[in-house]
């Protein structure tokens, strides 16, 4: 049976530590996107005219979109009187700039609108949408009032006209991906045909082929003049390997067909959420056959420890299996903030249809640390790539704002609905996926559960229900032991403990700092050390005195530290552990006759979260792995 999500006004968090960061990002985060838009005019876009001097980027919309609909999460939990006269700002602004045939976006209607619906691969029209719609669930969720549905469906009115296999319509779908998961969201929300009809069009006319063996993406170029074919064309885009690489949009075959995640990261967690939203309606077995695929690539073969995706610079993206190089040098470890955000959310996705601990354990890293490092602990600055190592005297700073400026609105978006990846529900049932002290009430029922707990710094959990209901309880992966003080039956790593009214369930998962190796075929002979979800790092600034560049890790016991305080948590377990130097040849020659030698001298390693890297200065010197040597 199927779980459903609950909504994000029925979860209380109450969690010290997560709380805090939600409060940041209402106070902090929010604020500043909206700033650094209004002082660029980013925000204003929607108003300009055609001619306007300041030419849009075909992306900008959807950054406005994007902070509105984390605002209206924000807003659930409680009331801003400026930060809802922003969302009603940009709701008049999305109403005053819609086209009399319903279309909405800046970068045409200042370049002109004949142009429009002829660059799908690139432009971002149908992506901008998808967000659009995003942001309208939230609204009308928090409103109620319509206000932004009317406009909304007027342009998925107008889109219905352009696209879609009748005679007369053009056979395209976007280049990146996101309208489809828009379009399944409002669907849920309003239950009009029109919304589910769309989705399943653009979800399996991607990557179809004609006779000729070609796609939609081949037809669009020559139109513009291009041609797909050559190698020095403008249609040969930079991210591509090669002419036709379309593989970078997850358009190279139909995803029925498809083996293997490739291609740019963020637009396949995207696809990959809305095909999931697709097969909880439709019941096809080759697409969720297609799906479990291509999971099991991702995880078996590219994704990083931190739940980081993308390999590979140039197209953002995956790169071969085993390939998951730790830094930014040589174009390697993109890591991109957005990608760990959608996978996460494809992990909810994946949870909804069936309770499966990989699935909350993949979330709950990706959480804690291919996404949260991002954020500063400042509340204003972010990470657009996440590199798992970088150099002394290479600091990698965190900004303010990016001219692509996808990932802080999505910080704001994951952290604004944070209850509603702890909790999920079926009749007679509340899952648990991730161990947040707060409280959820669900919806048509009297029944509410509560979670105290002091995770990630504690193991110890206690689940209070009032009313009467079954649990299912994630037992993460990381937990070798654990008790629980009411019996129940283990199912795909959920303990399902049996009906009952006022339960209390006490459960102590073991949290102690362990070491994790890489498979072979990274060829990455290195240690990284782990807390239970959390992924550890060696940073300069706890280890002074020590080349943490040229470290290595001695492959024995490993313990904790004294509980410190970094930035406003007071309650950081460090790691500790034994390391030695590299003696560093003083030759100017590139190769030698002489063989890497450690010192005899036996040095302190502390390690601290990686969430937590960057923020006490420092001369940049981070790493994840650290490479091995034997303990005689």
């Amino acid at each position: 049976m199927t779980s459903q999500v609950v909504p994000v006004q029925d979860v209380d968090i109450s969690s010290p530590f997560w709380s805090r960061y939600q409060q940041r990002s209402r106070e902090k985060v929010i604020p500043a996107i909206i700033h650094a838009q209004k002082s660029t005019g980013h925000w204003y876009c929607l108003t300009w005219k055609e001619g306007h001097k300041v030419k849009p980027h075909p992306f900008w919309d959807s950054d406005i979109y994007k902070v509105v609909e984390a605002s209206c999460y924000f807003l659930m939990m409680q009331h801003d009187q400026a930060m809802m006269a922003n969302v009603e700002e940009a709701v008049d602004m999305i109403t005053a700039a819609q086209h009399p045939d319903g279309y909405i976006n800046s970068y045409y209607t200042v370049r002109g609108l004949e142009k429009r619906w002829t660059n799908l691969r690139d432009m971002h029209e149908l992506y901008c949408l998808g967000h659009l719609i995003e942001a309208c669930v939230a609204y009308e969720t928090l409103t109620g009032n319509g206000r932004l549905v009317a406009p909304v469906m007027k342009a998925v009115r107008h889109i219905d006209t352009v696209f879609g296999v009748e005679p007369g319509k053009m056979r395209g779908y976007p280049g990146h991906q996101e309208i489809e998961i828009g379009l399944l969201r409002l669907y849920k929300l309003t239950g009009e045909d029109l919304l589910l009809k769309l989705a399943t069009y653009f979800i399996h006319e991607r990557g179809q082929r004609d006779e000729a063996g070609e796609i939609y993406f081949d037809h669009e170029a020559r139109a513009r003049g291009g041609d797909p074919y050559d190698h020095m064309d403008l249609e040969m885009r930079v991210c591509y390997q090669y002419p036709r690489d379309y593989g970078y949009h997850q358009a190279d075959c139909p995803i029925e067909e498809a083996t293997e995640v490739k291609g740019h990261a963020v637009r396949a967690m995207y696809f990959y959420t809305a095909a999931t939203d697709m097969f909880r309606l439709s019941g096809s077995q080759q697409l969720k056959d297609a799906l479990d695929r291509l999971w099991r690539d991702m995880v078996d073969h590219k994704m990083y420890v931190t739940g980081g995706l993308g390999a590979i610079r140039q197209w953002e993206g995956f790169g071969p299996a085993y390939f998951l190089h730790d830094t930014e040098v040589g174009g390697t470890c993109y890591a991109e903030t957005c990608a760990s955000f959608a996978l996460i959310i494809w992990c909810q996705n994946l949870l909804g249809l069936e309770l499966k601990s990989e699935y909350g354990d993949i979330m709950e890293v990706a959480l804690y640390n291919g996404f949260l490092g991002a954020l500063g602990l400042d509340g204003t600055s972010f990470y657009y790539e996440n590199p798992l190592r970088t150099y002394t005297g290479r600091l990698k700073h965190r900004s303010t704002w990016f001219e692509v400026a996808c990932c802080p609105p999505n910080t704001a978006k994951l952290l604004g609905q944070l209850g509603t990846l702890i909790y999920s529900s079926q009749p007679g049932l509340v899952a648990v996926h991730l161990f947040i002290q707060s409280t959820v009430r669900i919806p048509c029922t009297d029944v509410i559960v509560s979670i105290e707990t002091n995770m990630p710094w504690s193991g110890e959990v206690t689940i209070r229900v009032q009313g009467t209901t079954a649990l299912a309880i994630r037992v993460p992966s990381w937990a070798a032991k654990y008790t629980c003080s009411i019996a129940g039956d283990m199912k795909s790593g959920y303990l399902f403990v049996p009906s009952s009214t006022d339960a209390l369930v006490h459960l102590k998962f073991e949290l102690t700092p362990r070491k994790i190796y890489a498979h072979p075929k990274t060829d990455k002979d290195e240690v990284c050390v782990m807390m239970g979800p959390l992924v550890y790092c060696l940073e300069d600034v706890d280890n002074p005195g020590i080349d943490v560049d040229n470290v290595a890790f001695l492959d024995g016991p490993i313990r904790f530290g004294e509980t410190t305080k970094i930035g406003p948590l007071d309650q950081v377990v460090p790691i500790l552990a034994t390391g030695r130097e590299l003696e560093m040849d003083e030759s100017s020659t590139l190769y030698g006759s002489r063989a890497w030698k450690y010192k005899e001298k036996e040095r302190q390693l502390v390690y601290v979260p990686y969430f937590l890297r960057a923020n006490r200065g420092g001369n940049g010197g981070m790493r994840v792995w650290t490479k091995r040597l034997p303990q005689c």
